[in-house]
């Protein structure tokens, strides 16, 4: 996991306490260093889960001017061998900015995801063209693999956003959507993989997270999540 998001969730949430030592994303993209995300990599106590953190320092590259700033993650990871790895994710702020363009330059492949709201089908027509935007000259291999609807409630105004976004966006949208329940709040509150839970509400987003590694072909066979 490489955390890209200056509010550090993916961080806290894997139970990383970080130090004055420890090289963040932050560090990558304040300078050029090809193969310098080697020395960031820390272990996690999630079996299995590496992480890249995050601090609220990364915030401070969205004012940086330099030309080469996009760039810089995709050189970080230059020459680097991940083949141990099933998968490396980044987590993006939600926000179209220079750091999910950073994100765009260095990653294969983008997994979308939106709650469904009305604010939904435009924010995804913007990645859209951010991500075609992309396509044009930095990373022309970018694809946008899937749109996964989460924090999904049982709501009739969530149930017509679904359809509407499942109607639009069609086989794009993922089969598994993830439901809104406070098991998951309580996991990332604990630092714990939400398997490691016992209860009706935490067994739902169990299979619900199980399934969606599947449909995404993401991780090993019962992984946690």
């Amino acid at each position: 996991m490489v955390d890209v998001d200056p509010q550090g969730n993916s961080t806290t949430g894997l139970g990383v306490e970080l130090t004055e030592t420890m090289m963040t994303t932050f560090d990558l993209m304040n300078r050029t260093v090809p193969g310098s995300a080697a020395d960031a990599v820390i272990a996690t106590p999630w079996d299995k889960v590496d992480l890249i953190p995050s601090n609220e320092a990364l915030a401070n590259i969205e004012s940086d001017g330099a030309n080469d700033l996009i760039f810089r993650l995709d050189i970080a990871f230059e020459g680097l061998d991940l083949s141990a790895y099933d998968a490396v994710l980044f987590d993006c702020p939600p926000s179209l900015g220079k750091l999910l363009f950073a994100v765009l330059c260095a990653a294969d492949g983008v997994i979308a995801v939106t709650e469904p709201t009305i604010d939904s089908v435009r924010g995804i027509e913007n990645l859209q063209e951010t991500i075609r935007n992309v396509q044009r000259r930095p990373n022309p291999h970018l694809v946008l693999e899937k749109l996964v609807l989460s924090r999904k409630r049982t709501t009739g105004e969530h149930q017509f956003r679904e359809r509407e976004l499942r109607d639009t966006y069609g086989e794009l949208v993922a089969k598994t959507s993830i439901p809104e329940l406070t098991a998951r709040q309580d996991a990332h509150s604990s630092h714990t993989p939400i398997h490691s839970f016992t209860g009706g509400k935490a067994l739902a987003l169990q299979v619900a997270y199980t399934d969606l590694l599947a449909e995404l072909a993401l991780g090993p066979k019962g992984a946690a999540a």
